[in-house]
């Protein structure tokens, strides 16, 4: 019998150790503790409303994601309703940059690209209320020099880029799998020629397909539009001619007023080929 009591004392003390250790309940809503928050730079107030997302790749590796509407609702619309239509299902990460981030969502195995519309580039720059800091786990949009050029590439930052910030439509984070995106920035890259592609894994990784697991982005009637200057519309731009860029990595000596030519990736000859890559002679690089 004193056994019996003592491991009922036993359990009953762990359960109050591990109720105290958890503190109130949570009951905003969010999967965030406040130091995440203020990681992300983000008010709590906008990013109530959440979808996740999971990124399956032919591996078998997943990268779980939560994306945020209520910061960028057209961004997050977009990738929902791509992922829904099987999109992005067989396209691969390009662009591997180890200590900065990984690019996919444009390509598919052959290097062919994938087009699809573009849309409002929604960060500060471009007159949107958008704090999420592009800090590790956070995922963004690649455009090119038009701010609302982005189409279907996107971006999983690796280590912590707050150049990028106000810059380029960040909208999420990854919750679970930072530790695939680690390994998927860690493989070998290389240069190809024929596309003027550079930092290229030689052995492709490749999205199986992307699943919205919870939420919904659809319906944001509530939702105001963060554009401080013109309305916020349903229509979507059409894709420009030089469609998706990618974030550039800072140089080891960036300063804070790093110029937008740095952050585009143009060429000594003043421009970029269509994935914004600095190669010379554009003209060598056109397919």
């Amino acid at each position: 019998m004193k056994r019996k009591l003592t491991f009922l004392a036993a359990v009953v003390t762990g359960v109050a150790m591990l109720t105290a250790s958890c503190g109130p309940a949570d009951t905003s809503g969010l999967s965030m503790d406040k130091e995440t928050l203020e990681k992300l730079k983000v008010d709590p107030e906008l990013v109530k409303n959440t979808v996740n997302a999971t990124i399956y790749l032919e591996s078998g590796d997943e990268i779980e994601l939560e994306l945020y509407p209520d910061l960028a609702p057209d961004t997050v619309e977009n990738f929902v309703m791509l992922a829904e239509d099987g999109f992005y299902d067989g396209t691969i990460f390009h662009r591997v940059i180890e200590d900065f981030m990984i690019q996919g969502g444009g390509y598919d195995e052959n290097l062919k690209k994938q087009n699809a519309d573009a849309v409002k580039g929604e960060f500060e720059a471009n007159g949107f209320e958008n704090t999420l800091s592009h800090v590790r786990g956070v995922i963004s949009m690649a455009r090119a020099r038009d701010m609302n050029s982005a189409t279907s590439q996107f971006f999983i930052v690796q280590q912590d880029s707050p150049h990028l910030d106000g810059q380029y439509a960040a909208f999420g984070r990854v919750t679970e799998g930072m530790d695939v995106v680690d390994e998927i920035a860690s493989v070998r890259t290389g240069y190809v020629e024929a596309q003027g592609m550079d930092d290229v894994p030689v052995d492709p990784i490749v999205i199986d397909t992307i699943e919205i697991t919870s939420g919904s982005a659809g319906d944001n009637s509530d939702t105001p539009s963060k554009s401080t200057s013109a309305p916020k519309s349903s229509a979507k731009p059409s894709a420009a001619p030089s469609s998706s860029a990618r974030p550039s990595k800072p140089d080891t000596d960036d300063t804070e007023d790093e110029e937008l030519s740095d952050l585009f990736g143009e060429s000594e000859t003043g421009g970029a080929d269509e994935d914004g890559i600095a190669r010379g002679d554009l003209s060598d690089l056109l397919l």
